[in-house]
C-alpha cells in the first residue's frame, strides 16, 4: 500500500510520490536533519518479507554506497523503520532517458555528450569491481542541467573483496550459471545464456542504448521475450537509416563495436569507450571562460620547452629555463595572455608538434625553439606557429650568450608582438626595458634555480637554493637570485618546514630584493603571500595592495591572479574571487590546484552539490593532494553521504598521516553520529598536532561545526571566532553552513556575523579600488581614457 503524505521514516518526512517499479516506490521526502530534499525509495510491504528481495534492495543500496561520482545516482542513507526497508537518494530533477527517447531521436551532440558521462559512470563502477547488469533507457537519467545519472544497481554484482582492487575492470563478476539476470532486449548474449557476466556485459548494454539513441529504434526487438533474446543470440541490429548513418557513422561502428557477440571482441573497458566517443565529440566545450572573454583582444600564446640540438644533459636545465624566462618576458606585454610555465612542465621531456600544443594548451600560437651551445655562447633558433594548419608567423636566428639573455628575450617579445599584430603601448616598452644585466655566470644559476623551484620537490628546493646562493654570491647587487631565494624559503616554511626559521628568512630575503627593484612583480607578489601568513596575522589589505601591483606590472602573472582568489574567498568576497578564478583559469586552464580550490566559493554560496562535483574532479586528477580529499569528504557530508565520507577519510588517513585537516572532519561524522565521545577525542588530536599548518583556520572551523552539533554553544562559538580572527572571516559560509543551524539563534553569533560583514565591505572596496587603479593605469598607458569602476 502507497505511503500517505507526511508519514516519517526515521528523520524523514514522506512528501508526494514520484513513481514506482518492480523494486520499490519512490518519494519525494524532507530530510528533517539538514533541512532538504531527498528522494526516498521504499521497498514494498509484500517484498519487505522476501529474502532474496531484501537483499537485492540493500546490495542495491551497498553499491551505489560504493561510488561516489557525479555520474552516478548517489545515496545518502539505507535503514528500517517499522518494517519498512527505504533508501535515501540523491533527488534528481528531469527525465530518464527513456522519457527523452520518446520525444524522437536526440540531438547528435547531446547523446554524445551524455552517454560519455554514461560511460564515465561505469568506469567508475567497473573499477571498484561493480557490474551493474541491468543497463536500460530506464536506468539512465538526464537532468535538467545535462547531468547523466545511472540508477537502480539492484542486479548489480561487486566482485569478492579480494578482487576488488584488480586492475582489470573486465574480471569476470561471476553469476551463478543457468541464471539470467537483466532486462530482455538490452542483455548481453552471455546474460542470455545465464553465464558469467562481466563488465563487458555492461558495454553491451551501452552498445544497445546508443544504437536506440541514434536510429530511433531498438537493437533487439522481437514478438515476443523469447523470440528477442534469440535475436541478441544469432541476429545483428537492422542498418540505421542512411540520414543517421551520413550524420553520424562513427557512432553507428561504435555501437555495433559494443554489440559484438563475443564479449572479447568489444570494447574492453568503459574508459575505453569513453575515449572512442570524446573522439567522434572532437575537442570538448569549454568549461572556464574563454581568454578572449575575460581578457579583451588580447592574443594568447605560450612558449614551449627550448631543445637542446646537442642532447647534452649538462644543458638540462637550459632548455626549461630559457623557455621560462621568455615567458616572464612576454608576460609584460599587457596585450598578451601567456600560458606559464607550470603548463608546459608535461613537454619538458615529451616531444610535440606545435600543432598539437597549440591544441592541448588552447592558445592561437606556440613559441617553438630550439638553441645550440658553445660555452657560454648560444645560437637560439626560435619560430612562431600559428594554430591554422601549423603556419608559420615568424622565425628567425639569434646569436646570444648565456650572460646576456635579455637581449634575446626582448627581441623575441617584439618580433612575436609584431608577428600577431600587438601593439607595443608605451608602458609595454617601458617594462621591457631593462637595467644592469647580471654579471657573468650569474644568469645561468638563476635559470637553474627557477627550474629546480619549478619541479618544488625537496630536493629541488635544496638544488635551487644552492644555485640562487651561488648566484647571490657572484651579482650580489641583482634582485634576481634574492627573490628565487625568498621564493624557496616560503616553500620550505609552508610545506616542508613550518617550525623553522625559514619564514623569516624569506621576508628578509624579498625585503633585499624589493630594495634593489622595488617594481619587481615577484617581489610585490611574494610580499604579498608573505603577508597572508599566521606569520602576519593574515593580514589582508597589505597583501591586496602588493597582490594588485603585480597584477597591474605582469597582467599575465598566473600565480598571483591565484592567490588573489584565495585571499578574496577567505573573507567573503565571492564574485570578485569567482572573477580571479576565472583570470587565473584562463591563463592556465589546466591548472588543479586552483580548479580545486574553487570549490569554496561554491561552498560559501551553500552549493555543495556543486561544490562536491569539483571535488569529485579533483579527486581523480590530484589525488596526491591532501586538500582534495578533504574537500571531497566535507562535500560528502553536506550532500548527505556520510558513508562515503568515512570511506574518504580513511583513505586520507593512509596517505596523510597525521594531517591535522581530518581529524575535525572525523570529529563532523562522530557528532552526527551522536557519538560525543569519539568526537572530543578527535577534537584533542587537532590540537595536538596543529604545529604550525599555514591555513589552521579550516580546521578551528571545522571543530566549531563539530561542537555545534553537539550542543556545546560556548566552545563552538569560540573556536569559530578564533577562526575568523586568524584568516577565516568567511561569514558566507557561516550563515549557509547546515552544521552550524544549532548556534544561529545565539545573539553571539548574530554579533560576529555582523562584524564579519563589516570587515568584508572593507576589504572589498578595497579591492575594488586596487584593480580599478591598476586598469586605470592600464588604460593610461595606452592613450585611452580609463574604464569608471
Amino acid at each position: 500500500m502507497p505511503l500517505s503524505a507526511g508519514t516519517r521514516l526515521g528523520s524523514y518526512e514522506i512528501g508526494s510520490a514520484l513513481g514506482a517499479g518492480g523494486m520499490g516506490e519512490v518519494y519525494r521526502a524532507r530530510d528533517g536533519k539538514l533541512g532538504r530534499d531527498v528522494a526516498v525509495k521504499v521497498l514494498p510491504a509484500g517484498l519487505s518479507r522476501d529474502p532474496e528481495a531484501l537483499a537485492r534492495f540493500e546490495r542495491e543500496a551497498r553499491a551505489a554506497a560504493a561510488l561516489s561520482h557525479p555520474n552516478v545516482l548517489g545515496i545518502h542513507d539505507f535503514d528500517t523503520d517499522g518494517g519498512i526497508s527505504y533508501a535515501v537518494l540523491e533527488l534528481l530533477e528531469g527525465r530518464t532517458f527513456r522519457e527523452w527517447f520518446a520525444t524522437g531521436p536526440p540531438a547528435t551532440r547531446k547523446v554524445v555528450d551524455a552517454m560519455v558521462q554514461v560511460a564515465r559512470g561505469l568506469a567508475a563502477a567497473h573499477e571498484r569491481g561493480i557490474v551493474h547488469r541491468d543497463l536500460k533507457p530506464e536506468n539512465l537519467f538526464l537532468t535538467g542541467d545535462g547531468t547523466a545519472k545511472i540508477l537502480d544497481f539492484g542486479l548489480a554484482r561487486v566482485r569478492p573483496e579480494r578482487e576488488a582492487n584488480a586492475t582489470d575492470a573486465t574480471e569476470a563478476a561471476a553469476t551463478e550459471p543457468g541464471t539470467i539476470l537483466g532486462t530482455v532486449g538490452y542483455m548481453a548474449p552471455e546474460q542470455v545464456r545465464g553465464q558469467p557476466a562481466d563488465a563487458r556485459a555492461d558495454i553491451f548494454s551501452f552498445g544497445a542504448i546508443l544504437y536506440e539513441a541514434i536510429s530511433g529504434e531498438r537493437a533487439f526487438h522481437a514478438g515476443s521475450p523469447i523470440e528477442t533474446m534469440t535475436a541478441i543470440l544469432k541476429d545483428e541490429p537492422p542498418e540505421v537509416p542512411e540520414a543517421v548513418r551520413s550524420a553520424a557513422g562513427a557512432l553507428e561502428r561504435i555501437a555495433r563495436r559494443c554489440l559484438e557477440k563475443n564479449p572479447a571482441e568489444r570494447f574492453q573497458c568503459a574508459r575505453d569507450l569513453g575515449y572512442a566517443l570524446e573522439a567522434f565529440a572532437g575537442p570538448p566545450a569549454r568549461t572556464r571562460a574563454e581568454p578572449s572573454s575575460r581578457f579583451g583582444d588580447r592574443r594568447s600564446i605560450a612558449v614551449l620547452p627550448f631543445k637542446d640540438l646537442a642532447g647534452d644533459p649538462a644543458n638540462a636545465h637550459l632548455g626549461l629555463g630559457l623557455a621560462d624566462a621568455t615567458i616572464t618576458e612576454l608576460a609584460l606585454v599587457r596585450s598578451l595572455v601567456v600560458r606559464p610555465t607550470s603548463a608546459i612542465l608535461a613537454y619538458r621531456d615529451r616531444p610535440v608538434s606545435a600543432e598539437e600544443a597549440c591544441r592541448d594548451l588552447d592558445v592561437e600560437a606556440i613559441v617553438d625553439a630550439s638553441f645550440q651551445r658553445s660555452g657560454s655562447r648560444l645560437r637560439v633558433t626560435v619560430q612562431l606557429i600559428g594554430a591554422d594548419r601549423g603556419r608559420p608567423l615568424w622565425g628567425g636566428k639569434i646569436d646570444t650568450s648565456l650572460d646576456d639573455i635579455f637581449g634575446m628575450q626582448d627581441e623575441v617579445s617584439r618580433r612575436i608582438a609584431e608577428a600577431l599584430k600587438v601593439e607595443l603601448t608605451p608602458g609595454d616598452e617601458r617594462r621591457l626595458a631593462r637595467g644592469v644585466q647580471p654579471a657573468p655566470g650569474a644568469y645561468e644559476l638563476v635559470l637553474k634555480g627557477r627550474v629546480h623551484l619549478l619541479l618544488n620537490t625537496l630536493p629541488d628546493l635544496n638544488a635551487a637554493i644552492e644555485a640562487y646562493e651561488e648566484a647571490a654570491a657572484i651579482d650580489p647587487g641583482s634582485a634576481l637570485p634574492l627573490i628565487g631565494l625568498a621564493d624557496a624559503y616560503a616553500r620550505m616554511a609552508f610545506t616542508f618546514e613550518p617550525e623553522a626559521d625559514w619564514y623569516e628568512r624569506a621576508v628578509a630575503m624579498c625585503e633585499r630584493a624589493l630594495a634593489i627593484d622595488p617594481d619587481l612583480p615577484e617581489g610585490r607578489y611574494l610580499r604579498g603571500r608573505l603577508l597572508w601568513t599566521p606569520q602576519r596575522h593574515f593580514d589582508f589589505e597589505g597583501a591586496m595592495r602588493e597582490i594588485a601591483a603585480a597584477i597591474g606590472a605582469r597582467p599575465s602573472m598566473h600565480d598571483a591572479h591565484g592567490i588573489a582568489a584565495l585571499l578574496l574567498i577567505h573573507a567573503s568576497i565571492i564574485e570578485e574571487s569567482d572573477r580571479e578564478f576565472d583570470l587565473a583559469l584562463s591563463i592556465d586552464p589546466n591548472d588543479t590546484y586552483l580548479a580545486m580550490h574553487r570549490g569554496l566559493c561554491r561552498a560559501a554560496q551553500g552549493r555543495w552539490a556543486e561544490c562536491l562535483e569539483i571535488a569529485e574532479r579533483a579527486y581523480r586528477e590530484a589525488p596526491q593532494r591532501s586538500w582534495a580529499h578533504y574537500q571531497r569528504a566535507h562535500a560528502q557530508i553536506r550532500t548527505g553521504d556520510r558513508a562515503g565520507a568515512f570511506r574518504t577519510l580513511e583513505l586520507a588517513g593512509r596517505q596523510f598521516v597525521r594531517e591535522v585537516l581530518f581529524y575535525p572532519v572525523r570529529a563532523i561524522l562522530a557528532a552526527l553520529e551522536g557519538q560525543a565521545a569519539e568526537a572530543e577525542r578527535q577534537i584533542g588530536l587537532t590540537e595536538q598536532n596543529r604545529r604550525a599548518f599555514g591555513h589552521y583556520h579550516h580546521a578551528q572551523y571545522d571543530v566549531a561545526c563539530a561542537l555545534s552539533l553537539l550542543g556545546d554553544r560556548d566552545r563552538a562559538l569560540a573556536w569559530l571566532t578564533d577562526a575568523s580572527r586568524n584568516g577565516f572571516p568567511s561569514h558566507a559560509l557561516f550563515e549557509s553552513d547546515p552544521l552550524l543551524a544549532p548556534i544561529r539563534s545565539d545573539p553571539r553569533f548574530g554579533a560576529l556575523m555582523a562584524d564579519l560583514r563589516s570587515e568584508r565591505d572593507r576589504y572589498a572596496a578595497l579591492w575594488k579600488s586596487l584593480r580599478s587603479e591598476s586598469s586605470g593605469a592600464s588604460a593610461s598607458s595606452r592613450g585611452e581614457a580609463p574604464r569608471p569602476a
